[in-house]
């Protein structure tokens, strides 16, 4: 080590014991002044008020007078009560200025209660006796007839009393309505067999009909596609429109395109202008639609088996006439008592067809002619001796 380090040595630890020495003189002083400062500052600070301490509501024991001992027990198990409220000490000087006050407060509160003496006693005000209201005496109804004769009540001056209206007479009683004669049933047959009747209406006998045609079981279906078809079948399909080619008018444009401030239009025949032609109107078509000719022949025999399962169907013997009667058919079919609407069926006879086509709860149809809907449409069969041979035969 050179003499010029030993030298820097040396310097720089005498310099650090300086400093070290002056640190803590600083600190020695600052120590000293501190308890005069914290005194100076609690002078300077008002007196702090102590905290209210809140007194325990003490928990209500449950009053037992039949057990004491359960009270103690309650009473040991309550708590200690809080202490009460410690009111802030005043300030000296408002202690004094309180104490110079009260004596002239007592003197003030005194001069009161003497002057509240010297003064005469008022009067106590009279009560009023309360007046007992008169009963009312309650007036009994009049009745109906009472109400009529008594007088109408007198009006205030200035009004006129309006006229009694004269009381309404009683109108008598409606009479009972008749009751409704019931009809009678109507006349019916023998399930399932043909009832043979006279002109004079009697009963002869009861004839088997064939079970192919008169002991089918209904299907809804079937009769509904048959009923349908020849329904469309009688339609004509003869309605008819004009389309706006089939039209007789002009091809002229009505107007230019451009400038009139209308809607662009080209020939007077559009469908949207009156007098032109129908847009997808109706045009002459067969609305017919294919049905079996095996599902018609069921159908009719279902129509048959439906009326002989009920007993409505019946043969007339002796039906026979040279001329037309409508007369002599209608007193005979009034006679036989049967269910109407009444289908009477022919089989070469135009004087019973002629008889019959003019009564409104009839119709005739020849063997041949017989259909579902028709069947279907009245209640009653009527066969002549003709057309149930016919029938039995086919």
């Amino acid at each position: 080590m050179t003499a010029d380090e030993t030298k820097k040595n040396q310097t720089g630890d005498a310099a650090s014991e300086a400093a070290e020495s002056t640190a803590d003189t600083a600190a020695a002083d600052k120590a000293a002044d501190a308890p005069q400062a914290d005194e100076t500052a609690k002078a300077d600070e008002p007196a702090a008020k102590p905290k209210r301490a809140r007194a325990a509501k003490p928990k209500a024991a449950k009053a037992d007078a039949d057990a004491p001992q359960a009270d103690e027990s309650a009473k040991a198990d309550e708590p200690a009560a809080k202490p009460k409220r410690a009111r802030a000490a005043k300030p000296k000087a408002a202690k004094a200025d309180a104490e110079a006050e009260a004596p002239q407060a007592d003197e003030t509160a005194k001069a009161d209660e003497t002057a509240k003496a010297d003064e005469p006693a008022a009067k106590p005000k009279r009560a009023r006796a309360a007046k007992p209201k008169a009963a009312k005496p309650k007036a009994a109804k009049p009745k109906a007839d009472e109400a009529e004769a008594a007088p109408a009540k007198p009006r205030r001056r200035g009004k006129a009393a309006a006229p009694v209206a004269p009381a309404r007479a009683e109108r008598p009683p409606k009479p009972a309505k008749a009751a409704r004669a019931e009809r009678p049933e109507p006349r019916r047959g023998a399930a399932g067999k043909a009832t043979v009747v006279g002109l004079d209406g009697k009963e002869i006998e009861s004839r088997d009909l064939r079970p192919e045609l008169f002991a089918v079981p209904a299907d809804v279906g079937v009769l509904h596609l048959a009923v349908r078809g020849e329904q469309l079948a009688r339609r004509r399909g003869t309605a008819s429109t004009k389309t706006r080619g089939e039209i007789t008018g002009s091809t002229a444009k009505l107007f230019r395109q451009k400038g009139t401030g209308r809607a662009r239009a080209g020939s007077i025949k559009s469908p949207v202008r009156t007098g032109g032609g129908t847009a997808f109107g109706p045009k002459p078509r067969s609305y017919a639609i294919k049905v079996n000719r095996k599902v018609v022949k069921k159908a009719l025999a279902m129509a048959l088996s439906n009326r002989a399962e009920n007993g409505h169907v019946f043969v007339a013997a002796g039906l026979e006439l040279d001329d037309p009667s409508t007369r002599r058919v209608h007193e005979f079919l009034v006679g036989l008592d049967i269910a109407a609407p009444v289908l009477v069926v022919t089989n070469g006879e135009p004087a019973v067809t002629k008889s019959v086509r003019n009564l409104s709860y009839a119709e005739t149809v020849e063997v041949r002619g017989l259909s579902t809907e028709r069947v279907l449409r009245t209640r009653s069969l009527l066969l002549t001796e003709k057309a149930f041979a016919a029938l039995s035969e086919a």
